[in-house]
């Protein structure tokens, strides 16, 4: 069993004077607006279809000079800040 991740459609990214930004589009949250790190960006990009953790992390290590332990850290904490939010959404596969 493995779990995937997909971005939330009630928040959206925006790359506005160099700043990543995710908004968020309904009134009911507590804060409407997030600041990214570029990495942070990247994943919310990456996360735009159904994607493993480790999936993720590879293409953290591939796009950025990190090592997969560093990689897999800043990714399982963006992943856990995302669902504290109701940033994304969370499936368990057979694959």
């Amino acid at each position: 069993m493995t779990a995937e991740y997909q971005r939330s459609e009630d928040f959206v990214h925006r790359h506005v004077a160099g700043e990543h930004l995710l908004l968020a589009l309904r009134r009911d949250r507590s804060a409407p607006m997030f600041m990214l790190t570029p990495t942070a960006g990247f994943l919310w990009e990456e996360l735009a279809r159904w994607t493993a953790l480790d999936a993720l992390i590879q293409r953290v290590v591939a796009h950025f000079d990190v090592t997969e332990e560093v990689a897999s850290a800043d990714v399982a904490g963006f992943l856990e800040q995302l669902q504290a939010l109701g940033a994304i959404s969370t499936r368990v596969t057979d694959a």
